[in-house]
């Protein structure tokens, strides 16, 4: 069992998702020191497993207010205290509710969950981000709840590690902004200015006192974007072992850190531009948000016609180790090149059964590993113009190579569930967990994306973006279309694609495999929005 292993391949699905809401709007102002804005996004959803149907996968209503308060101006805190150094301070809020009819509208859903008192369509609201901000310049604060992103990849989770992500939903097809986890947080920056040869320099810090948590992930294979692997959506309840037939009784207990003062995060960053060229080296040290599980020799095994696996959850401290550069060539290409190298300590991995002690000591299936990663990207703005003569093409193109320094052959990643068999005959109702998902010890994914605007004024603007694995073969294709019927209002839509070429293995970053089967489980999937946002 192993889920990291599909929170790592998120550095491949993050980078395609170019699907943020729309920035034409107005922000509202109340009086001369609060502001308001936020959305209104109601999305659609249907999949087509190999286009033969069509099943309603989501309808989710959300709304998001965000609002800034200047409780200090001009060294003047609520129009009449004197503050001296301290210029300005703001109060910022997020908050968010949302509410999935699908669940409600689909029969078969209301019939599954309503077994065992769980709706997950009912309405849920959330306070996501609430914190302070002061300048004392050179100095800047942030305290309170909040996100901190770092990196040069566009929305790819490698550097950008400090705020775990929820994934119970859509998986990483939403934007990172709108995926990730705040937290309690304290945030510096320094502004150094000019420092030897290098211009524009600054130094930050933060600080997570106690606030530890891990991605979020929905494993219930009711749910439409459930990790199950690439096998059936089923829960595993066998076990056979020597010719027997055993029902198979799994508990999992919950090992990760406590959100106390003694498992406190922290980390810093220097950024600058030297001979025109913007980079910054990057630490952080805290907990994976990955979550491995380390299987419990001295509780588990065979009891009666039942084999019992008793796993603990474990969100090892992790060390991460950043560099990132981008230099824009006005010269010979017109182009901006892009670089981010991350060495990571502590990411949990999976150990096959029955390895040996060389590769598995205690016998639990579990592994921590020092895992590295490096993107290099090119972007640049192109005319095409048989394809738009009044506006250029963004094409963006990036290449990740991921490569485990203690790899070995047990490794494994994501297991999938299939029917028990016996003596080649399949047992009805009877489902066994396998896992042949072997993690490589170098994987690749390419990536390349394409944006432009028609019309007028802009306001129709597609994109394209594709995803290649070229170990297993696998692709992952959207093509989307953004009409920004005002200022206020956008109509989206795209169409997802998830390619495998027929039989190969799983690959790698689990794309077009994980998601997008030959064998009638693909995928494919429809989505239309409809943004007002003020």
């Amino acid at each position: 069992m192993n889920f990291p292993r599909a929170t790592g391949s998120l550095a491949l699905f993050a980078c395609l998702n170019l699907a943020a809401p729309p920035g034409a709007h107005a922000i509202v102002t109340l009086g001369d020191n609060v502001e308001l804005e936020g959305f209104v996004n109601v999305q659609n959803g249907v999949r087509q497993p190999n286009f033969e149907s069509a099943d309603l996968i989501m309808q989710r209503n959300t709304a998001q207010v965000e609002g800034k308060y200047y409780f200090l101006k001009d060294s003047t805190a609520f129009g009449r205290f004197d503050t001296g150094r301290l210029e300005e301070a703001t109060f910022t809020f997020v908050g968010r509710g949302v509410y999935d009819s699908a669940y409600d509208i689909r029969e078969s859903w209301q019939d599954a969950y309503s077994r065992d008192g769980h709706h997950p369509g009912e309405i849920d609201f959330k306070l996501r981000e609430a914190f302070v901000d002061l300048l004392l310049p050179p100095l800047s604060l942030r305290l309170g709840r909040q996100q901190v992103v770092w990196g040069e990849t566009d929305n790819f989770r490698a550097l950008d590690a400090i705020n775990p992500l929820d994934l119970s939903w859509h998986w990483t097809w939403e934007s990172w902004e709108d995926i990730r986890i705040p937290l309690w947080m304290a945030r510096a920056v320094y502004d150094v200015g000019k420092l030897g040869p290098f211009d524009e320099s600054f130094v930050e810090a933060v600080y997570i006192p106690w606030d530890v948590q891990h991605n979020k992930i929905a494993t219930d294979p009711r749910r439409p974007w459930a990790l199950h692997g690439a096998g059936l959506t089923e829960n595993a309840n066998t076990v056979i072992a020597n010719g027997r037939v055993l029902d198979l009784d799994m508990r999992v207990r919950d090992g990760a850190p406590s959100r106390s003062f003694e498992n406190g995060q922290a980390g810093a960053r220097f950024k600058a531009i030297w001979g025109g060229v913007e980079f910054s080296l990057n630490y952080f040290y805290g907990y994976s948000a990955d979550t491995g599980y380390r299987l419990m020799p001295n509780t588990s095994g065979i009891f009666g016609n039942t084999y019992r696996a008793d796993f603990v959850t474990k969100n090892p401290r992790t060390q991460l180790f950043g560099l990132t550069a981008n230099y824009s060539d006005e010269t010979y290409t017109q182009a901006v090149f892009r670089m981010e190298s991350v060495y990571t300590t502590g990411t949990p991995v999976s150990i096959a059964p029955g390895a040996p002690r060389s590769a598995d000591p205690d016998g639990d299936q579990y592994d921590e590993a020092r895992r590295m990663v490096v993107m290099i990207a090119a972007d640049r703005p192109t005319w095409i113009h048989w394809l738009n003569d009044q506006r250029t093409f963004f094409l963006s193109s990036q290449f990740f190579w991921r490569h485990y320094l203690d790899w070995n052959p047990f490794m494994r990643g994501i297991p999938a569930v299939s029917e028990a068999e016996l003596n080649g005959t399949v047992l009805p109702g009877r489902f066994i967990s396998t896992n042949t998902d072997r993690i490589d010890e170098n994987e690749f994914v390419m990536t390349f994306a394409a944006t432009t605007s028609y019309g007028a004024a802009g306001l129709m603007q597609p994109k394209f973006v594709f995803a290649f694995d070229p170990r297993s073969t696998g692709a992952y294709n959207q093509i989307g279309f953004d009409y920004l019927v005002s200022k206020h209002f956008t109509v989206r839509a795209q169409q997802n694609f998830f390619w495998r070429m027929e039989g190969r293995s799983i690959g790698p970053w689990e794309l077009g495999d994980l998601w997008g089967q030959s064998n009638g489980n693909s995928r494919n999937e429809t989505i239309v929005s409809l943004i007002y946002q003020f």
